[in-house]
């Protein structure tokens, strides 16, 4: 199991208006959620797993999810883990990714996921993202065209090395770009 850090406080820049960040590690809590869309728990390695909330407030619950004691204090949350080889880093990657394309459609008024933007650091160091768009932003049953997601989840993977990455801050395309870029240079 990796215990990489993949991102630390100042991958948010100054100008997006979080404030300061304070970190809590976990460890043996190896989940993300996206209960709102597919109301599955994603499991990624095993017990002791490590993963990392970053809170815009000290106060925090032990519980999951969310560790910040206000909902809105949450700002990403990354779980890493480590296949046995990179070619099954790679299909697990690609299966978490798939999992998460379902919610790119739901009822208008209800937040999805935009379109998938992938990068590429090196050919087995990649990265694939999706913005979120609120539920006021989906009026068609999809993220609008030509609007600025606030934040998102991304879907990373360097050799036998994987993870999630969701970010809860409202950072749009750029911002999170550089967010999902720096997290994957750490992996």
């Amino acid at each position: 199991m990796t215990t990489a850090n993949l991102l630390e406080p100042a991958a948010f820049s100054p100008d997006v208006g979080i404030g300061q960040i304070h970190v809590t590690d976990r460890y043996g809590d190896e989940v993300y959620a996206d209960t709102a869309c597919s109301g599955e728990k994603k499991t990624l390695g095993g017990p002791g797993a490590h993963s990392r909330e970053l809170v815009a407030s000290p106060r925090t619950n032990p519980g999951d999810p969310p560790p910040a004691a206000d909902r809105v204090d949450q700002v990403a949350r990354e779980v890493a883990a480590e296949a046995p080889s990179p070619s099954l880093a790679q299909s697990l990657t690609e299966r978490l990714l798939l999992e998460e394309v379902p919610c790119k459609e739901e009822p208008p008024g209800h937040w999805v996921y935009g379109r998938t933007t992938t990068l590429q650091l090196a050919p087995d160091v990649t990265a694939s993202w999706m913005g979120l768009y609120p539920g006021a932003f989906n009026t068609t049953g999809r993220a609008p065209e030509g609007k600025e997601p606030c934040g998102g989840i991304a879907v990373l993977r360097s050799g036998s090395h994987y993870g999630v990455l969701e970010v809860h801050a409202c950072l749009g395309t750029a911002a999170m770009d550089h967010v999902v870029r720096t997290a994957l240079s750490q992996l």
